[in-house]
């Protein structure tokens, strides 16, 4: 037996389009203001398997010090960054912001520490540059080694050598704040800890005088968005106060790069379209596994319809990203179904 989907349409197609700032003539750079830039090389350090973690490390220069925006997968990852920011930035004090505690985004912080550790004054630990929000780095502590071990295991010995789980001492103690309190130059960087909404905790960013955002991976440039360990109604709702409050002359900057407000409809509406779906699903008396059974049987009725149906993007990744999708939004439903 099958129920009827709703004749919702939504995309399914795991696209990785990031949309280029103004070409800079380096390699590895993008620049999107005067003072904020973007390294794109993190995939050099990795293997073919971790491509998929070779995500973008952000930098905000300041006339006093740097502030950068995560630090890599691995070891390798964070050391490439931080010397591809030394040679670029100089010998600055800076600050290392981690913006949550996914391993991709701060297993590279000890890369940092092998490149910057002459810049840190004398009685001053190392880990006392790295920040975060006290969850993220509770769950840092907590996690690892078992992360690293998880990422030798898919990737290889090799890629995490050296790799080491340095957590930061300086804690976020509020929701809400400004980044003024590392460095008087980022009072304008407001922040904002968000729970459950694509991790346990991630960081949001806006400058609203240079008409930037910073939102990690809570916007994805692919159209099976990955819930991740976050909760569908907490996305939704981010990303529609994220659509509503995005000015036209606004930048977001996310983990892949700069996205312009397209994927936030994309994401969007692919999360809201799957809930309702599996809401319906729910409340028709479908089990787990036929709703999933189900969904992804459909899964070519999703596509974008100007594409072929032999269309390779609607691969086996973005086929496991779905099911586990429903899977999720299944378990977070069932208590309200009726």
């Amino acid at each position: 037996m099958r129920f009827k989907f709703p004749t919702f349409i939504f995309s399914v197609i795991p696209v990785f389009l990031t949309l280029p700032a103004s070409a800079q003539g380096e390699p590895c750079w993008q620049q999107h203001r005067a003072t904020v830039h973007e390294w794109t090389c993190a995939g050099q350090s990795l293997p073919a398997e971790g491509k998929n973690f070779a995500l973008s490390i952000v930098v905000v220069d300041s006339p006093k010090a740097l502030l950068v925006i995560d630090s890599g997968a691995t070891a390798a990852v964070g050391e490439s960054a931080a010397k591809a920011i030394r040679s670029k930035f100089g010998t600055k004090p800076f600050w290392v912001l981690n913006s949550q505690p996914k391993p991709e985004h701060v297993l590279g912080n000890v890369g940092f520490r092998n490149v910057f550790k002459d810049t840190v004054v004398s009685g001053e630990s190392f880990a006392n540059r790295l920040v975060a929000g006290k969850r993220t780095a509770d769950l840092m502590k907590a996690r690892c080694p078992t992360c690293i071990e998880n990422f030798s295991e898919r990737m290889g010995g090799d890629s995490v050598k050296g790799t080491e789980s340095l957590v930061p001492e300086r804690v976020l103690k509020t929701q809400t704040g400004h980044l003024g309190v590392l460095q008087s130059d980022w009072v304008k960087w407001k922040y904002r800890l968000h729970k459950d909404l694509e991790t346990e905790e991630a960081l949001v960013l806006r400058n609203a005088d240079l008409k930037l955002w910073w939102v990690g991976s809570a916007l994805q440039n692919r159209d099976i968005p990955d819930l991740y360990d976050g909760n569908v109604i907490d996305r939704v709702n981010f990303l529609g106060r994220l659509k509503t409050q995005l000015k036209s002359d606004e930048t977001v900057l996310t983990s892949f790069g700069a996205l312009d407000a397209e994927w936030i409809d994309r994401n969007l509406h692919y999360f809201v379209q799957v809930h309702q779906t599996v809401l319906y699903g729910l409340e028709a008396g479908f089990s787990e596994v036929e709703l999933i059974e189900q969904i992804s049987a459909d899964i070519t009725r999703f596509k974008n319809p100007v594409l072929p149906e032999t269309d390779p993007r609607a691969n086996a990744q973005a086929l496991e990203t779905h099911q586990l999708n429903i899977q999720r939004i299944f378990h977070q439903t069932e208590p309200f179904a009726f």
